[in-house]
């Protein structure tokens, strides 16, 4: 058993931890050192927690060797993504002719590279790794009173230029 030595400063500032944290691992950890400081055993914090003793003991050691801070620290980084060694590949491909939803890009990133994904992750591969945003374009000029050509030309012109919605890759300005 790991014996650490607590002040009652210690509960109050793992407590207060425990309901600030962003980081879900990082409010479990102060949770589990927390119930430890107030007097619980192991398998009282093993059953409550729901973790495992080799969890357990990581988390205390952890909090033994680096205090505080070493349990705001989070040592999952989840994989890297299949879709990553064809980033260059679906780039070029979509900067010629970019998708107008999540499901046309998840049905020409499947023709590209025979890998599928769910479009929440094609939404979220297209704006994380390749820089690209969904645009949603406004209404077209004009209110449609004016009947005159010129408007009328104007507004076929606009309706050419750009669909309602796409996704687009922004220019980057340098300055």
């Amino acid at each position: 058993m790991i014996k650490i030595q607590f002040k009652k400063e210690d509960s109050d500032t793992l407590f207060s931890n425990f309901l600030r944290e962003d980081h879900h691992k990082a409010r479990l950890k102060n949770l589990v050192i927390y119930c430890k400081s107030i007097g619980m055993n192991h398998g009282e914090i093993l059953d409550f927690c729901q973790i495992s003793g080799p969890t357990l003991a990581s988390y205390l050691k952890e909090f033994q060797t680096g205090g505080f801070e070493a349990l705001k620290k989070t040592k999952w980084r989840g994989q890297p993504s299949d879709l990553n060694q064809y980033i260059d590949i679906i780039d070029s491909d979509f900067s010629k002719k970019p998708p107008k939803s999540a499901a046309e890009a998840q049905s020409r990133i499947e023709e590209l590279t025979g890998i599928r994904r769910s479009p929440t992750q094609i939404r979220s591969f297209m704006r994380d790794k390749l820089g690209y945003r969904f645009l949603k374009a406004g209404s077209v000029p004009g209110n449609g009173k004016d009947d005159d050509n010129i408007k009328e030309l104007e507004r076929e012109e606009f309706k050419k230029k750009l669909s309602s919605h796409y996704w687009i890759k922004p220019k980057r300005v340098k300055g």
